[in-house]
């Protein structure tokens, strides 16, 4: 589903109020906590529009589980709804605009930006993910559960006075950073505050970047190009572009390719039957396996292994083969 961003700019101030967590000033020293509570009681002393404002060391989590907000930056305003999170990172201007006929449903989840760095260590995991405003749109619980577990536990967590609850707390932030991050680097989020040019330079790279590793992470379980489209959140005629402006291949080649490398490795380097080999790639039938390796090489798997066994006892070198 595309989304849609409104090109409103809004004027910004001279310099925008910094606010630690509950609106006091930063006078009273670094933030080294956690906190996770309802829009509801966050915005309890609140009007309807928050105005443009900064948090000096505060990461700031969103998450809407229910209704719809609108978020003012001095780049413009975005509209959100049911299933997003949003991340706003510390000395970035901006601000909430709450519809009053809308009933909004969802959590706050801040950090202070030495415990996130500490918790993402130092900062090396999320320094290219958590530069901008970051919105995650269309939260599946069947395709994210993860996510939703992270969330649910960060709420839980800081809600409980039981012991352990410190570490419990920050074994239950690590894992919502983690989750976080992990959702960031694999679908093709909106990074509200990127310069254009900066997009025309890099989006077509990452995006084949993330197709990569979600390619690497899930091809032995998916092998249908609907679930990557779905994880990228774009149609497969849009990720086919990318695919085969990048490899040459489509994704289905690509998919296809990446299953009969490892096939060609497991061969060559192991001793597994092929039935062995095929249920670890995720094919339920070993024979239906055979004939994909058979049909893609142009070899049977037991004659590719012999040609391997051969030429590294002869000192050869058993070149790849491309699937048709």
């Amino acid at each position: 589903m595309t989304q849609k961003k409104t090109k409103r700019p809004v004027k910004s101030p001279t310099r925008a109020p910094a606010y630690s967590l509950y609106g006091e000033s930063p006078e009273f020293g670094q933030s080294i906590f956690s906190n996770a509570e309802s829009i509801l009681v966050r915005s309890n002393n609140l009007t309807s529009n928050i105005d443009l404002h900064v948090h000096l060391d505060l990461y700031q989590f969103v998450y809407i589980s229910e209704g719809r907000s609108t978020l003012i930056s001095p780049s413009g305003t975005y509209n959100f709804g049911t299933n997003s999170l949003v991340m706003i990172p510390p000395n970035i201007e901006h601000g909430f605009y709450s519809y009053i006929e809308t009933k909004t449903f969802g959590h706050v989840i801040t950090i202070s930006d030495a415990y996130f760095d500490r918790l993402a260590q130092r900062g090396v995991l999320a320094s290219d993910l958590v530069k901008y405003i970051t919105i995650i749109e269309q939260l599946d619980r069947g395709r994210n559960p993860e996510v939703f577990t992270a969330i649910e536990r960060v709420i839980y967590e800081h809600n409980s006075e039981h012991y352990p609850f410190i570490l419990a707390r920050e074994a239950a932030v690590l894992s919502f950073i983690v989750e976080f991050l992990r959702i960031v680097a694999e679908r093709n989020v909106l990074q509200f505050g990127v310069k254009t040019s900066d997009i025309g330079d890099l989006s077509g790279k990452s995006k084949i970047e993330i197709l990569s590793q979600l390619i690497d992470r899930y091809y032995k379980t998916e092998k249908n190009v609907q679930f990557y489209a779905d994880r990228m959140n774009m149609s497969i005629s849009n990720l086919n572009k990318i695919s085969v402006k990048a490899t040459g291949k489509t994704l289905h080649s690509n998919i296809k390719a990446r299953n009969l490398e490892q096939a060609r490795s497991y061969l060559a380097n192991t001793n597994l039957s092929v039935k062995e080999i095929s249920f670890s790639l995720g094919y339920d039938d070993a024979a239906y396996f055979t004939r994909f390796f058979t049909t893609n090489t142009g070899l049977s798997p037991i004659a590719f292994r012999r040609l391997s066994v051969r030429a590294t006892r002869e000192g050869e070198h058993v070149l790849p083969l491309d699937p048709a």
